[in-house]
């Protein structure tokens, strides 16, 4: 489960009841999960960064909620090259988080549901990310998903932060 450097393809994730599971797998088990449990889920996209000696350090969340009832993630960690600017890193992983999300709209819609998938990023109105705030609300938008900031975005601030660390 160590971190590997990619070529941003983020063809495996690890399940923490599963393991390794490939990204198709991933895929078939959130349409399995809301094919085979009375819904309504939601799909929540999300991703943190931690800037470390050896280079930034990258977590991508999926999260596959059923409000009220739980839910169950998978993720995938990865190492790239230095980002040094605050704003770098922020902008980056909004776009692995926008493109993963796309990813799994598309494989839902090209099987008929009709599940939201939303964005959650690591920015709040308190600290140096504020400023931040209005250009990935506008980049969410623009792709057509709905996005959430601190302190209500839980995939990106609690859970990918968890494995970045």
């Amino acid at each position: 489960m160590g971190l590997s450097s990619t070529s941003n393809s983020f063809d495996s994730f690890y399940s923490p009841t599963r393991g390794k599971i490939a990204k198709d797998d991933v895929f078939s088990q959130i349409a399995q999960t809301i094919s085979s449990s009375l819904g309504p889920f939601e799909v929540i996209v999300g991703a943190d960064s931690q800037l470390k000696s050896r280079g930034t350090y990258f977590a991508l969340v999926i999260s596959v909620i059923r409000p009220g009832h739980g839910g169950t993630f998978f993720y995938h960690k990865f190492q790239e090259h230095h980002y040094p600017s605050l704003q770098q890193r922020i902008f980056q992983e909004a776009m692995y988080a926008v493109g993963l999300a796309t990813e799994v709209r598309e494989y839902l819609r090209d099987r008929q549901y009709d599940t939201p998938v939303r964005l959650h990023f690591d920015i709040g109105t308190k600290g140096p990310t504020r400023k931040f705030i209005q250009s990935l609300l506008a980049l969410a938008e623009t792709n057509h998903f709905r996005a959430e900031i601190k302190p209500n975005s839980f995939c990106a601030s609690t859970i990918a932060d968890r494995f970045t660390r």
